[in-house]
């Protein structure tokens, strides 16, 4: 085992003590190496010998695998940590609900990248104890229970009594984007769940999700996920008995 990796290891287990907190570590090839208590319980397994070895794709469904992975591949290819990413991660069987996810490269000693590490927070019980982030919390939080609504920046500037201008640098410091950006990845998410597991058309997942037009939905679809919402739903078909009616959050189309 790699010296690097064997100290991550020896940290993992004070994850244990924040129950609200999800560690996991990853070598090159996605592999799971080390799980804190807390991921591999929320996950349904008996122990953490359960997870170890396993790849996203043996433990998730497909259409959120790959896209996990592909996030890890870039931090593993930049070389820089990727904080504070929305997800939705599966929790109890058939349940979606968001997290927060922050992951880092694992370098050796000879500066190779040889793996990540990553934790995630459910939004629904974190608490954070910076006070700056605990503003910009209460704005994801209700980015992610009204994003079927039309969302104005300045207002969301206003939840935290800040400029336009100084919410939106704080923001991409904190987020590594805009906040359009954010709201826009929240509503494809939300999106491609729907896609699978709903019988909802096009446009009505599109006015869902809070897209203003069928158009535009199919546009930004295509631009961030690299197919077609129709190609998707083909793609992933084989998820759909993996998945939930909805979000946990407010239903958005009947199943």
């Amino acid at each position: 085992m790699n010296a690097s990796i064997g100290a991550e290891l020896a940290l993992a287990g004070l994850f244990d003590y924040l129950p609200d907190v999800y560690l996991y570590v990853k070598d090159r090839e996605g592999r799971f190496v080390a799980v804190n208590d807390a991921l591999w319980k929320l996950r349904g397994w008996e122990s953490e010998a359960d997870l170890l070895g396993k790849t996203d794709l043996d433990v998730h469904p497909r259409y959120l695998a790959e896209r996990y992975m592909a996030e890890d591949r870039q931090v593993m290819e930049s070389g820089e940590p990727l904080p504070n990413q929305i997800w939705l991660v599966p929790s109890k069987p058939g349940e979606l609900k968001w997290f927060i996810s922050s992951k880092t490269p694992l370098k050796s000693s000879t500066g190779e990248i040889i793996g990540i590490a990553g934790v995630m927070r459910d939004l629904e019980k974190a608490k954070s104890v910076a006070n700056s982030f605990d503003a910009f919390e209460k704005v994801v939080n209700y980015v992610l229970r009204n994003y079927e609504q039309p969302l104005r920046v300045n207002e969301l500037a206003a939840m935290v009594h800040l400029s336009v201008s100084q919410f939106d640098r704080r923001f991409k410091a904190l987020y590594h984007m805009t906040p359009q950006q954010y709201i826009l990845r929240v509503r494809l998410h939300a999106a491609c769940h729907e896609i699978l597991a709903s019988q909802g058309t096009f446009a009505q997942i599109a006015n869902a999700c809070g897209f203003y037009d069928q158009s535009y939905f199919t546009k930004q679809f295509r631009k961030h996920l690299g197919m077609s919402p129709t190609d998707y739903r083909v793609r992933y078909q084989d998820s759909l008995g993996q998945l939930s009616d909805s979000l946990g959050l407010a239903p958005l189309l009947p199943s």
